[in-house]
């Protein structure tokens, strides 16, 4: 087996769920957090209009122009050293700040209005991230999966796939490589993210599939998932343009399962890794430390919700990265490239407890 996660022609794209359930649902979820960053946006471009004029922005545009030339002129002089480039560019940025700061007294002042306003966007991804996580949801490492009783196993070839991409608002996603083989339980998450325009934006890709069910007696749905990684990469970074700049990224790696009953979907997150950076101006980049591909993964959840006897549903699980941004003068990316086995799905009726 490649050690890459390659497309070829068995591989599946989209969705085979009638209606596309999932991608009401996220989109719905990403929707309702986006109008708070927008409110807070305005808010923040109604302060901060008030410090400067046209012809203040102008002149700062005219001082960054002239600084990045003198930074890009020099850069070319030190043999392509690297780190001699990157030293070069923050002391352009010292020297960019310092002579704003004189000319614009209100400087200072705008700047740390646009922290303040990145840590209330920091503190809206953060709850949006933690809508899509549920700790009553467990991932544990190992196939858990041995001792369970009286449950209904499924094993590849799965019927039902969904594998769907959303960002917003822009479509910053500018490669979507994703795909499943549902035949061996094979999902891949393989994007790139790119923001090089100011403002709060989000993005979610996931890859699932699964298989039908009918429920033996009425009762809640007790299912487990075992994933398998194969392979893992996500890095991400933002670089300066050179203006207020700054920057909070949020990435969520998560395996889910989702029952669609109906048009509905009763989604049931784990939280795997949470990762990301902020910037006041700084060039970051970063790499996410990778994930265990000796072992797999088992997660395991149970609906609030009662299901009839005898009523059929989709049983689906699979793996979803959400990205949260805040970006003002900066260019923000993110490549992520995760490839997963689906190997099993039990699925039971939860015993109630009554206490």
């Amino acid at each position: 087996m490649s050690n890459y996660p390659k497309k070829d022609t068995g591989a599946r794209t989209g969705s085979n769920l009638r209606g596309e359930p999932l991608l009401v649902l996220i989109r719905n979820k990403l929707g309702k957090d986006s109008e708070l960053h927008d409110k807070l946006a305005r808010e923040y471009h109604r302060q901060s209009g008030k410090l400067f004029s046209k012809k203040d922005l102008r002149l700062m545009s005219k001082i960054a122009s002239e600084v990045v030339g003198e930074w890009r002129q020099v850069s070319v002089r030190v043999g392509g050293d690297s780190a001699r480039i990157a030293e070069l560019k923050t002391a352009a940025r010292r020297k960019f700040d310092r002579l704003v700061g004189r000319a614009l007294p209100n400087y200072a002042k705008a700047k740390a209005m646009r922290r303040a306003q990145l840590r209330e966007h920091g503190k809206l991804s953060a709850n949006a991230l933690a809508g899509f996580h549920d700790a009553h949801n467990h991932i544990d490492w190992g196939d858990l999966t041995a001792t369970l009783t009286d449950c209904a196993e499924f094993v590849p070839p799965f019927t039902s796939f969904d594998l769907q991409s959303i960002a917003g608002p822009g479509d910053f996603i500018v490669r979507d490589d994703s795909f499943a083989k549902p035949e061996i339980g094979h999902l891949v998450n393989n994007f790139d993210y790119d923001q090089n325009k100011n403002g709060h934006a989000h993005a979610s890709n996931w890859a699932a599939c699964g298989v039908a069910f009918t429920t033996s007696k009425e009762g809640r749905l007790r299912i487990s998932a075992v994933l398998r990684n194969f392979y893992n990469k996500v890095m991400f970074s933002v670089t300066d343009k050179f203006g207020f700049s700054g920057a909070e990224v949020h990435i969520s790696l998560q395996l889910f399962i989702a029952v669609v009953r109906g048009t509905d979907v009763i989604f049931l997150p784990t939280l795997l890794r949470s990762t990301g950076l902020v910037s006041h101006g700084s060039d970051l980049s970063f790499s996410e430390s990778d994930i265990d591909d000796t072992v797999p993964f088992t997660i395991t959840a149970t609906t609030d919700e009662r299901f009839n006897a005898n009523e059929s549903v989709l049983v689906l699980a699979g793996s979803n990265v959400l990205i949260q941004t805040a970006i003002d003068d900066m260019h923000g990316k993110v490549d992520a490239v995760l490839w997963w086995q689906l190997q099993k799905l039990c699925i039971a009726i939860a015993e109630d407890v009554i206490t």
